[in-house]
């Protein structure tokens, strides 16, 4: 049986930005933030690749941040919900900022969904492997472990939700006062051969 090599290469972009601090009101200078595209992955029988192959993962990662990038850009200028990349924390002060709190928002059942759609893939399958096995299992483990594992991806799913919602709950009360609530000044000029501006 031959063994697979996975191949895989991320393409990042540095998108610079700027904010004025909504709780010491000074300017945070030009800042960096810097945006990831998915993994692009290729399986592969050899160790090393083709130079078609090189050039299709590139093409590829190249392509998986083109979109990230351009979610990040439709979600700030539409939605107002800022990528994790922007860092809310002033440089002078160490404080945050409001508009941080709509990607917190924006991300609260993410892990949890995920959990649980793990954990219901990894259930059903361990039932249909069961059933599979006749006379290996008793009767009780039937149902017994697809139940099982199903509620311990349920009890994940609900310390994720807590986490992010302690997370949310804190940077709001940490900026729950500010007289001035202000948006971050992003330069999206800096990548606009990858973004297409004209869908905001």
């Amino acid at each position: 049986m031959s063994s697979y090599y996975k191949h895989t290469r991320t393409e990042s972009a540095k998108v610079p930005y700027s904010f004025r601090c909504e709780q010491c009101t000074k300017d945070s200078g030009v800042r960096q933030a810097t945006i990831t595209g998915n993994e692009a992955v290729h399986n592969s029988i050899s160790r090393s690749l083709s130079q078609k192959e090189e050039t299709k993962l590139q093409e590829e990662a190249f392509q998986k941040l083109k979109n990230s990038l351009q979610e990040a850009y439709e979600n700030a200028e539409k939605k107002h919900i800022y990528h994790a990349a922007f860092n809310d924390t002033c440089p002078h002060c160490g404080k945050p900022q409001s508009w941080a709190v709509s990607n917190l928002k924006n991300k609260l059942f993410e892990n949890s969904i995920v959990s649980i759609l793990v954990g219901l893939i990894f259930s059903v399958g361990s039932y249909f492997y069961i059933k599979s096995e006749p006379g290996r299992f008793e009767e009780s483990w039937q149902l017994g472990v697809p139940i099982g594992i199903m509620g311990v991806a349920v009890a994940i799913a609900v310390i994720f939700f807590v986490i992010n919602m302690v997370k949310m709950s804190s940077k709001q009360k940490k900026t729950a006062d500010v007289t001035q609530k202000n948006l971050p000044d992003i330069q999206w000029d800096a990548v606009e051969g990858m973004i297409d501006m004209s869908r905001v």
